[in-house]
């Protein structure tokens, strides 16, 4: 079929994409620099460019691969996705293969999911903790009950409406971290031009050798694997190879530019503030004026609670299904099943921002390069077979 668009509707395309993931991605871990601290500044300047390289490598080329499998295979949500890319979903939606088989791949990723789900949360919680205790001096326990209560409430009532504000959350935050780095720069610029291109000042840097970071993060970077599951949700526009893989690159590109936002922020600032469990509210609390610290409270705190319901009424809509009593009315089903999730999510939040962002990051990732990333790369194969016997050769 012929492409009648013009240059600048595919581009739209594609920045939508990337725009989509841009917000998605700046969530509670990485507006709070602990993405920063943990994995791209961790050994200095130097070093930050080649691993934001790496990463924006990895997720452009897998959500591209992801991309261009779904426009084959024409998955639409992401248990199709994964059926799909083990071999038990043609491209015209029928199952096939062993049902035994069918059900563990169903289970297996509604399992992975769920956990993203969790880990993500309790992150978020941790993160509301913190500035519960930063701005009113609650304890840290009592902020993250205050918060578990709060995400129920709104997981039943105020999702969708959290969800319709997400954008101008999004574009909030990348506004004020802006303005929070030209005031660092201000403040640390001659630190910061000092550190952006040297391959020692920070090497010594944590327990980690360079190259065991480098492995670290590699890790870590299996979390790009998985994100073809949630972009079947959003590929309706995806007609074209060319679409698949300039949206991964965009993708890539945009989630690189808000890993450098942050990363340049906690830099200067390194490694003083390696060990917070929100480095950039330490370092508006300690070094910039109040005004800033205020914004930033302000806007991180609406970034937290639109992210937490999103998710929590992601997995409660996910399991309602299979709750067959009609005696229970639906917003109590939903209910009691976003407390058992958050029950969860607390229990992981005492761990604290910087251990789920080293551990438990890093297991989904390296889950992701095994159950995920090779079937990709092998799909790679696959869609160049499909291209060609619809081209008839």
């Amino acid at each position: 079929m012929k492409d009648n668009r013009t240059g600048f509707e595919k581009f739209m395309v594609w920045f939508g994409l990337g725009a989509l993931m841009f917000g998605t991605y700046c969530g509670a871990n990485m507006a709070s620099g602990a993405y920063a601290a943990n994995y791209m500044v961790t050994k200095g300047g130097g070093h930050m460019w080649l691993l934001i390289g790496m990463f924006v490598v990895l997720m452009a080329f897998f959500c591209g691969a992801a991309l261009d499998f779904i426009r084959v295979y024409n998955t639409r949500d992401y248990n199709s996705f994964y059926l799909a890319l083990w071999g038990l979903r043609d491209e015209n939606g029928n199952e096939k293969g062993n049902s035994f088989f069918r059900m563990l791949v169903t289970v297996f990723y509604d399992f992975y999911s769920t956990v993203i789900g969790v880990v993500t949360v309790a992150a978020t919680m941790s993160l509301f903790a913190s500035l519960m205790n930063s701005l009113w001096g609650v304890p840290t326990l009592f902020g993250s009950l205050i918060s578990l209560l709060l995400f129920a409430v709104l997981s039943m009532y105020g999702a969708a409406f959290l969800r319709r504000f997400n954008t101008a959350m999004t574009i909030s935050l990348a506004v004020c971290l802006v303005a929070i780095l030209a005031l660092v720069i201000g403040l640390k610029g001659d630190v910061m031009a000092e550190r952006l291109t040297s391959l020692t000042i920070g090497s010594d840097w944590g327990s980690r050798t360079v190259k065991g970071h480098y492995w670290f993060v590699f890790l870590y970077c299996g979390i790009c694997c998985s994100w073809g599951g949630p972009l079947s949700n959003y590929c309706d526009r995806i007609k074209t190879k060319s679409d698949a893989w300039c949206s991964g690159i965009f993708i890539g590109f945009m989630i690189g530019l808000v890993f450098l936002l942050t990363s340049l922020i906690v830099l200067p600032y390194m490694p003083d503030v390696a060990t917070e469990n929100a480095p950039i509210l330490a370092i508006c609390t300690n070094y910039l004026p109040k005004i800033m610290t205020a914004i930033y409270w302000a806007v991180v705190m609406f970034s937290v609670v639109s992210t937490g319901p999103t998710f929590i009424f992601n997995t409660s809509n996910r399991f309602i299904k299979v709750w067959k009593n009609d005696n229970v009315p639906t917003r109590m089903k939903l209910f009691i099943i976003a407390m058992a999730f958050l029950i969860l999510c607390l229990l992981l939040s005492f761990v604290g921002l910087i251990a789920i962002c080293q551990v438990w990051y890093k297991w989904l990732g390296t889950l992701g390069i095994y159950f995920m990333g090779i079937p990709i790369i092998y799909s790679l194969y696959r869609v160049w077979r499909k291209d060609r016997e619809a081209a008839g050769k």
